[in-house]
């Protein structure tokens, strides 16, 4: 255990010399986040020169110290942690290229969302192949179902200052229970890595952001949790530990049901919420925007610590 915590600290650590350094990098190629032209008006005056791909700050730790492990330990490239790391790659490089595109074009429009749902179905075919679950297909709906649910809710969440990375963290508590109970510690240990890196750039995200992670991040971190959750058979924990994520998801599904019926039914532009996903209708209704993160924090935490009562209570 002094050991995983170890490595926590060196993960922790590496992620602010990486960040130190990537951050005026990115400032020089000009790679800044091209703000959505429907969102807050006031994201576009205070957040437009902000560089994104900043997701490289906690990504570059998690995969160097993982893989230095996998190539020095015994054992610890068990079948599961081995797809936890396919996926977060995949998703990884999917967000990169994402966000290149974007930046490239200075549109906030890059690969389509039929594509990155093809890829989502790709890695959950892989998943679903490697754990040869009696050719069930069942099991590849559920799969994909998480994926894509899981990358494209933590996507969607990834909207204010620190908000993502803080619930994400949170996220990764209630993981750590369930995998010290389960004694997954391979899964424990990369998940401690990813947090300590986590934590290294969230110094950067913090309010007011020096930059933000972009679809790298984001779709990095929904795969691996989603991933996370497959390997672990914990899929229905992902009601607790990634609350925040699911309502963020449901309102912007929400919203669009509620335009669609009453364009088409009622002949009148009729919506739910001022604006989605959920934190920029609370933007739009006057809540500050660090209020927002720490409210969707508490909430969060709440959530997660009846998911480890209720993880406790089964075991």
């Amino acid at each position: 255990m002094l050991s995983t915590c170890i490595l926590f600290i060196i993960s922790l650590i590496l992620s602010l010399i990486i960040g130190k350094f990537l951050i005026p990098i990115l400032k020089s190629l000009n790679a800044k986040q091209i703000i959505r032209e429907d969102g807050p008006s006031s994201h576009i005056t205070k957040k437009s020169q902000t560089p994104t791909i900043g997701g490289l700050i906690f990504l570059i730790p998690v995969f160097f110290i993982t893989l230095i492990l996998c190539l020095t330990k015994k054992d610890f490239l068990t079948l599961d942690l081995t797809i936890v790391l396919c996926t977060t790659f995949v998703m990884a490089a999917l967000g990169f290229i994402d966000d290149y595109l974007k930046v490239r074009k200075k549109h906030n429009k890059g690969i389509s969302g039929w594509i990155k749902l093809l890829i989502q179905l790709l890695v959950s075919y892989s998943i679903f192949h490697l754990y040869k679950e009696g050719g069930n297909i069942l099991y590849l709906l559920w799969f994909f179902f998480i994926i894509a649910g899981a990358s494209n809710s933590y996507n969607l969440t990834d909207g204010l200052d620190g908000l993502l990375g803080s619930i994400t963290l949170i996220s990764f508590l209630g993981f750590f229970v369930l995998f010290y109970h389960t004694g997954k510690f391979e899964l424990l240990t990369f998940s401690l890595i990813f947090s300590g890196a986590l934590i290294g750039f969230l110094y950067f995200n913090r309010y007011p952001a020096k930059v933000f992670m972009g679809d790298t991040g984001s779709l990095a971190i929904g795969g691996t949790i989603g991933a996370l959750a497959i390997a672990s058979r914990s899929e229905l924990f992902l009601i607790f530990f990634a609350t925040i994520p699911i309502i963020e998801a449901l309102s912007v599904i929400l919203q669009v049901g509620s335009y669609q019926y009453s364009k088409r039914l009622l002949g009148i532009d009729k919506r739910l919420f001022k604006m989605a996903p959920l934190h920029h209708h609370f933007e739009l209704i006057g809540w500050k925007e660090t209020d927002i993160v720490k409210r969707f924090f508490i909430f969060q935490v709440i959530c997660t610590l009846i998911g480890i009562v209720v993880l406790v209570s089964l075991q």
